[in-house]
């Protein structure tokens, strides 16, 4: 397979290619999913067969495929769930990165408690019509579609009345306001909708059967987030974000994001260990001990998803493994942040030209905080691992059998 990809590659890379172009070639080769099977525009590949891929498109330097939530995401859970109208419709524009969705799961009200949403979705004809908020939603200033979960019957207990769309966002009823994080970004926007409409032909699954595309898609987030392997370098996909049209080379050399877990990634333990060199604690024995923690917790990363890939390309659900990769992401990332700025001493509080590196690391440590809330928080992946894995008791739950319109909110 080696040999293969790298021939292809010889014959079809091209950096004079628009990124339109080379994301074609890719979509059409089956190599900007090559997980999904083949009759999803993928080549059903195993966890290696990817990575190979990965490692190969990196050391040539080449745009990476596109990434964001609907590759994460979209893409496998419209294959696994959808009918194969919808995987011919919705995943073919994700391959070739001509969409961006975004996730409109979590509600002021419902965060942790997903299942208690109460944004509402009532049918009309062959459409639904949608009302409700939704908040801490990466990426909907730039979104064509959002995978979204709203109540379709309230007189049945919280779990079994939601239903599954993948709405388009820009519409009437769909208004975006971003929100203000602590490092200076906007990276999270709340959502309002008010009488947005999604067609019938967009619902994943069935009516009130919702929450289980849902913890699906929330297996695939949680065991994308915590992997920070890329094949090649990211550009930013999307008709809005207005790279497309541009040449493969000019993004390479002015607004490519190089991959993770590289020296040019700020949390991986590579740019920790060159950010101790320069400080001169390369040889000092507990900083030495705590960049192993982290360069540990890198490859239990690495292994974990290799577990929950193999789980999904033999069909069965991604399991609590993707709950332990999660847990594994956020905890190392809190060891980079305290590192990093213990490392950096009194010029961790400067940024702007007057910091080391322009305050690379700085906004690095002010950006952390949000991973143990994203893809579901913290405790809740305890929670799973608990569950699903120790076999201890659930949580006390008193609504889990009452109709919802009569659970106290």
């Amino acid at each position: 397979m080696g040999t293969q990809l790298a021939s292809w590659l010889d014959e079809h890379w091209d950096p004079g290619l628009t990124v339109r172009e080379w994301w074609g070639r890719l979509a059409c080769a089956g190599l900007s999913l090559p997980q999904l099977p083949e009759c999803a525009g993928g080549r059903g590949w195993s966890r290696e067969q990817v990575v190979a891929r990965d490692d190969l498109f990196a050391r040539r330097n080449v745009v990476a495929p596109p990434t964001g939530l609907g590759v994460l995401m979209g893409a496998p859970v419209v294959a696994g769930a959808g009918t194969s109208e919808q995987v011919g419709r919705l995943v073919p524009p994700l391959a070739a990165g001509v969409e961006v969705w975004c996730q409109l799961f979590s509600e002021p009200g419902a965060g942790s408690d997903l299942a208690g949403v109460s944004t509402r979705a009532e049918r009309d004809g062959d459409e639904w019509v949608v009302t409700g908020q939704k908040v801490w939603t990466s990426g909907a200033d730039v979104a064509d579609r959002g995978m979204l979960i709203a109540r379709t019957d309230w007189d049945v207990p919280k779990h079994r009345g939601l239903t599954y769309f993948v709405i388009p966002m820009d519409q009437p009823g769909v208004e975006v306001r971003p929100l203000r994080q602590m490092n200076g970004e906007a990276h999270f926007s709340e959502v309002f909708l008010d009488g947005a409409r999604v067609r019938d032909a967009d619902r994943i699954g069935d009516v009130g059967g919702g929450w289980s595309v849902a913890l699906a898609t929330l297996a695939y987030e949680r065991a994308g987030l915590s992997d920070e392997r890329h094949a090649g370098v990211n550009v930013p996909a999307g008709e809005r974000n207005g790279l497309l049209d541009r040449t493969c080379a000019h993004v390479l050399a002015h607004v490519a994001e190089r991959p993770a877990g590289s020296p040019d990634d700020p949390a991986s333990a590579a740019a920790l260990m060159a950010l101790a060199e320069r400080c001169g604690r390369a040889s000092d024995p507990v900083v030495r001990q705590r960049l192993a923690a982290v360069w540990s917790l890198e490859a239990i990363a690495e292994w974990t998803r290799g577990r929950v890939q193999a789980e999904v390309s033999a069909g069965r659900e991604a399991g609590p493994g993707a709950a332990t990769g999660k847990l594994a992401w956020t905890t190392r990332l809190a060891l980079v942040r305290d590192l990093c700025l213990e490392l950096l001493g009194p010029a961790g509080m400067l940024d702007g030209p007057n910091a080391p590196d322009g305050g690379r690391m700085q906004r690095l440590a002010l950006s952390i905080p949000s991973a143990s809330i994203a893809g579901g928080s913290d405790e809740i992946q305890r929670n799973i691992i608990g569950e699903r894995v120790l076999g201890l008791p659930k949580d006390v739950a008193v609504d889990r059998d009452v109709p919802f319109r009569e659970v106290r909110r």
